[in-house]
């Protein structure tokens, strides 16, 4: 419901509207940018300028709301950050505001969801593609059977994806990085032998960020990332690491957690070979058919 001071103001000959777009990361902390040509605060939190809504769509049938954000490299957010997924999971309000009178009687929010898919344009723009939460009511739920586990390690129980167990971070410092892959291989200051179904989140360098990087192999000197990151790593690099889980029974067990598996392991299987032969497991061959001397 649009609230009366904005509604007169919008009914007015003459209006000095503006768009609010409020981005909140997983970490909580928030982040702010207007349409507006001047920074604008509301509700505590400063608009910056350098905002650029697009699209904004949306039908009453409750299809796929889309909209697309472009916003200015600044330092309020870096290239780097976003390469290395400083918007992954954020969420984001997007407003309506009378900028002559920034306050709840003269704003209207306007729609709200998950950040998307996130571009760099020319070394100086973002666009941060913006998914409606209404499109989550076109999703499909359910679940389908798998023998290994179907959880996310390290997220709470609760839920279809949902794990209960997780295992400690470990801090350590690059050391030494094989120089015929910077990107991927490299040696810390911790005995990175217990590591080889693990994670690395790199805590400082140029591909600091909250992903956590899935290792390929490990040994007590040496850690194989199984992905190329975006930049070279280099010595005084610092990473935490931990332990992942490799979704099998005898893991969750080790986790002490097999209470949480959400996979079917027990579930008997065929003969593949059986399987792609008809009638294979009929007596006498041919169903209906009499067996032959």
């Amino acid at each position: 419901m649009i609230p009366p001071a904005l509604q007169t103001h919008l009914d007015g000959s003459v209006t000095t509207t503006a768009l609010l777009l409020q981005v909140t990361l997983e970490s909580g902390e928030h982040y702010g940018i207007t349409s507006h040509d001047q920074p604008i605060t509301y509700d505590g939190l400063t608009y910056r300028i350098g905002f650029d809504p697009s699209v904004i769509a949306s039908a009453s049938d409750l299809s796929v709301d889309n909209g697309e954000a472009r916003a200015l490299l600044t330092a309020l957010i870096n290239q780097n950050q976003l390469l290395n997924g400083h918007l992954d999971n954020a969420h984001w309000k997007l407003y309506l505001i009378n900028w002559q009178q920034p306050d709840n009687d003269n704003a209207l929010l306007l729609d709200a969801g998950d950040i998307g898919e996130v571009k760099i344009k020319d070394d100086s723009e973002y666009r941060a593609e913006l998914l409606s939460y209404a499109m989550r009511l076109k999703q499909n739920l359910g679940t389908s059977w798998s023998r290994t586990c179907r959880a996310t390690f390290g997220t709470p129980a609760k839920g279809q994806n949902g794990c209960g167990a997780s295992a400690p971070f470990t801090s350590g410092t690059v050391i030494a990085v094989d120089s015929s892959d910077p990107f991927r291989v490299f040696q810390g200051t911790i005995n990175t032998a217990a590591y080889s179904i693990g994670r690395v989140v790199w805590t400082g360098g140029d591909n600091k960020g909250s992903r956590a990087h899935k290792i390929e192999a490990a040994n007590p000197s040496t850690v194989a990332l199984f992905e190329a990151m975006r930049f070279p790593i280099k010595i005084g690099d610092t990473f935490n690491i931990r332990k992942d889980c490799n979704k099998s029974p005898a893991d969750c067990i080790q986790y002490k957690n097999f209470v949480n598996y959400k996979g079917e392991p027990f579930i008997p299987t065929g003969d593949g070979l059986e399987s792609m032969t008809p009638s294979a497991q009929v007596f006498g061959g041919l169903s209906g058919s009499s067996i032959q001397p």
